[in-house]
């Protein structure tokens, strides 16, 4: 194997996680915009971490009731999912209804949930590390709910067409569709 050295983009070679929209809202107004620099950090009780900028329009809304929801898309809403990475909510476009995307009502914090997410996980943040024009934010997560044709005996299950949706960079996206099980 031959390798080269690279002197940038070593996030590129650690982040295709799964793309996912953030939601937050005060029950008035919301947002939503992608986010691809999120990850789990504890199972029980469940905690999760995402990277944001401090400058998104949505990220006000977090601010202000220290709440968000990750809502997990399917691969076939990768227009939505890059959509609402480009359009600035800023301007006062609704991306829910530009990218047609429907408000689903949470059941523990006000931000609304994404109906066409195959999951939404509603969390409250529980530390906010400023890292200057951006923020990493540590939520626990408070309640979930998932396609139950897409979870099964406690884990995601790809029989039902499950496609998960992974940024690479720019416009590019993979997507992983199966479960490869190794042995020892």
């Amino acid at each position: 194997m031959s390798k080269m050295k690279i002197y940038s983009g070593a996030y590129v070679i650690l982040n295709p996680g799964s793309v996912v929209w953030v939601t937050a809202g005060d029950g008035m107004s919301d947002g939503v915009f992608t986010v691809t620099w999120n990850m789990p950090v504890r199972k029980e009780p469940a905690m999760v971490a995402i990277e944001c900028s401090q400058n998104h329009h949505t990220y006000q809304f977090i601010r202000k009731t220290g709440e968000f929801a990750i809502n997990v898309p399917e691969a076939k809403m990768v227009n939505a999912v890059l959509g609402c990475g480009r359009v600035s909510g800023k301007t006062g476009v609704d991306k829910f209804e530009k990218f047609g995307l429907t408000r689903d009502k949470a059941e523990k914090i006000k931000a609304p949930l994404i109906r066409e997410a195959f999951a939404n996980l509603e969390c409250r943040v529980s530390q906010v590390i400023d890292m200057g024009s951006s923020a990493l934010l540590l939520a626990q997560v408070v309640s979930t709910q998932v396609d139950e044709a897409h979870f099964v005996d406690g884990k995601l299950s790809f029989d039902n067409g499950l496609e998960l949706l992974h940024h690479l960079t720019g416009d590019q996206f993979c997507i992983s569709s199966k479960v490869l099980v190794g042995k020892v």
